[in-house]
C-alpha cells in the first residue's frame, strides 16, 4: 500500500475487487513484500500478524484512505516512511477486497472489509485533508493488547558517578519497580545524571538458534543471557551510532533470564537495544528508543563462478566507478573518469546496504581488507576518452579507451589461489599513433626489485611482461607503443 498514487493510476490492467491477492501484489507488495514481512529484508512495516491490521479494521481503512505520515511501531521496530494516501485512486470495493487479503494471510485470521464498510468510513472522513499519523489513530483506534517483549521486567536504580561499568552486585539500589511495558526505559530513573540502572526479566526465544543482539548508549551498558554477556558498550560518550555494538548468543527455544546493566556519566543519557533471530526475522525493539544502526548487510558476491558488477557510489574512487567483484577473493573499481582501476582489494566485495535500502545516501566502502589505492589521477592524455566495457562469458571486464585514433583495451581476471590472491590484467594498444605513457599507481611507495618487478607499498608486488616499467617520484609509468601488449600481475604479499 506504500505505492505512489501516480503508480497506480497508471495501472491500465482492471481488476475485479474480489481478486484481493492480485491486487495487493499489484498495489502493495513493492513495499510491504509479497508475503506481508516487508520488502527489502524488512525495510517497509511488515503487515503479517501486525496489530495495525488487527481488530477494528477501521484503523486500517483510514491509513488506506488518507496515508499514514511519522514514527510508528510495528513488531517492536520503529518506522518512518510516507504512506501515500490511496482513497483517490482506489474504489471502496478494491480497498475492501485488498485489506480482506491482508486481514486474512500469512497468519493473519481476522473478519473481511465490505465495500459498504470502506464508503461508510470514507464518508465519515470526507473532510481529512492530511495524514494521519500513529498517534492520532492510536487514541481512536488503540491496538489490540500484545505480549511485552520482556516478561516479569523489573528495573533497579543506583546512584553514583563512574565513568566505566561498575560492579552493580556490590552495590545497593535506591529503588525497584515493575515495567509493565516490558521494554528497558530509563524514564522512572528519577535521575538525569550519575546514575545507573539494571533491569532484569524473562526473554523468550521462539525458536533454537544463533540470536544477534544490538546495544547502544550514552553512557556506557552489556546485556547478558543466562549469566552469560553477549555485548558491551562501555566508557562515556554519546548514543549516535558510532559505539553502537553488536553480539551474538545461541539460545534453545523458550525463556531465558535477561540482565542489562546501564550508567549515565554527565549530559546526555539514554540506551536502545533490539534483537533478531529464529522466528523474529526483522529487528525488534527490547527498549523504548530504537539503536540507531544502519540496515543489515547486502553482500554483493559473484556467483556460480561468474564475476559481478557493482554501479554504486564507492568510498575511495571517482563517481562514475565500476566495481567488480571477482571468484577467488579479488576485487577492483575502476574509475571511468581517471580511465584506470584506482581500488583493488581482497576477500568480501561490496556491502549494498547503504544503497539499495531506503536509498541511503554517501559512498559505501569496499567490504573487504587489503584495500590499495593505485592511483587517484587521470592515467592517460587529457583527450582520451571512455568507450566502455565488455564482459567475458564468466564476467571477467575489459574497458576500452579512446585515445585519438588508437583504443586501448585493460583487461582483468583473477590468478592465484584463495591463499595467495593476485591479478592478471592486460593492456594492449590498438592502431596508428604514437606511443602512450598509462599511470599504474601514484603516492605508493615504490621499490624496484628489477626491470619487471616492483613492490607497492607493503601490500603488493607488480611484475610486467611485454613491457619497461618507469619509477618517477613514486609514480609507476608504463609506456606503450602501437600494437603493443603488456601482462601485469598484482599479488598480495
Amino acid at each position: 500500500m506504500l505505492r505512489t498514487a501516480l503508480f497506480a493510476s497508471l495501472c491500465a490492467v482492471p481488476l475485479h475487487a474480489q481478486d484481493g491477492g492480485q491486487l495487493f501484489t499489484l498495489y502493495c507488495s513493492a513495499c510491504h513484500g509479497p508475503d506481508g514481512k516487508g520488502a527489502t529484508g524488512g525495510a517497509f512495516p511488515p503487515l503479517a500478524g501486525s496489530p495495525w491490521v488487527a481488530g477494528d479494521a477501521t484503523r486500517a481503512v483510514k491509513v488506506v484512505l488518507h496515508g499514514l505520515h511519522g514514527e510508528v511501531e510495528v513488531d517492536g521496530r520503529t518506522f518512518n516512511l510516507e504512506m501515500p494516501p490511496q482513497g483517490g485512486v482506489l474504489p471502496d470495493d478494491q480497498i475492501a477486497a485488498i485489506l480482506t487479503h491482508v486481514r486474512s494471510s500469512w497468519g493473519n485470521k481476522e473478519q473481511p472489509v465490505t465495500p459498504e464498510f470502506v464508503k461508510a468510513t470514507r464518508d465519515a472522513t470526507a473532510d481529512r485533508k492530511t495524514q494521519w499519523t500513529a498517534e492520532e489513530l492510536l487514541k481512536l483506534h488503540p491496538l489490540t493488547a500484545t505480549k511485552p517483549p520482556i516478561a516479569n521486567l523489573l528495573s533497579q536504580v543506583y546512584q553514583g558517578e563512574w565513568q566505566k561499568l561498575p560492579d552493580f552486585s556490590t552495590l545497593k539500589p535506591g529503588n525497584v519497580e515493575e515495567e509493565h511495558s516490558g521494554k528497558i526505559s530509563i524514564a522512572k530513573a528519577g535521575f538525569n545524571e550519575s546514575f545507573g540502572m539494571v533491569w532484569q526479566g524473562d526473554l523468550t526465544a521462539p525458536e533454537a538458534g544463533e540470536f544477534r543482539f544490538r546495544l547502544d548508549a550514552d553512557d556506557g551498558a552489556r546485556v547478558l543471557l543466562d549469566d552469560k554477556e553477549v555485548v558491551k558498550v562501555d566508557g562515556t560518550g554519546p548514543m549516535d551510532g558510532s559505539r553502537g555494538k553488536e553480539g551474538k548468543i545461541e539460545l534453545t527455544a523458550g525463556a531465558h533470564k535477561l540482565r542489562v546493566e546501564y550508567f549515565e556519566f554527565h549530559g546526555q543519557e539514554g540506551i536502545a537495544l533490539s534483537w533478531r533471530g529464529p522466528g523474529i526475522p526483522s529487528w525488534r525493539n527490547l527498549s523504548d528508543k530504537p539503536p540507531k544502526v544502519g540496515p543489515d548487510p547486502i553482500p554483493v558476491e559473484p556467483q556460480n563462478g561468474r564475476a559481478v558488477v557493482y554501479r554504486n557510489f564507492i568510498a575511495g574512487t571517482t563517481p562514475r566507478a565500476i566495481g567488480i567483484g571477482f571468484p577467488g577473493g579479488v576485487n577492483l573499481a575502476y574509475s571511468a573518469d581517471n580511465l584506470t582501476a584506482e581500488l583493488i582489494w581482497t576477500g568480501a566485495f561490496m556491502d549494498a546496504s547503504r544503497h539499495w535500502v531506503e536509498r541511503g545516501q554517501g559512498d559505501q566502502p569496499p567490504a573487504g581488507e587489503n584495500v590499495v589505492k593505485l592511483s587517484g589521477s587521470p592515467s592517460l592524455p587529457k583527450d582520451a576518452r571512455f568507450r566502455g566495457y565488455k564482459l567475458d562469458p564468466t564476467g571477467n571486464p575489459t574497458f576500452s579507451v579512446q585515445i585519438d585514433k588508437q583504443i586501448l583495451l585493460d583487461s582483468w581476471k583473477p590468478a592465484g589461489s584463495a591463499q595467495s590472491p593476485a591479478f592478471l590484467r592486460t593492456l594492449s594498444l590498438k592502431g596508428q599513433g604514437s606511443p602512450v605513457e598509462f599511470l599504474l599507481s601514484e603516492k605508493l611507495p615504490v621499490q624496484k626489485a628489477s626491470d619487471k618487478e616492483f613492490g607497492l607499498g607493503n601490500d603488493l608486488s607488480l611484475q610486467a611482461e611485454g613491457a619497461t616499467l618507469e619509477n618517477r617520484d613514486s609514480k609507476l609509468v608504463l609506456k606503450l607503443a602501437p600494437g603493443q601488449t603488456a601482462t601485469l600481475t598484482y599479488r598480495w604479499k
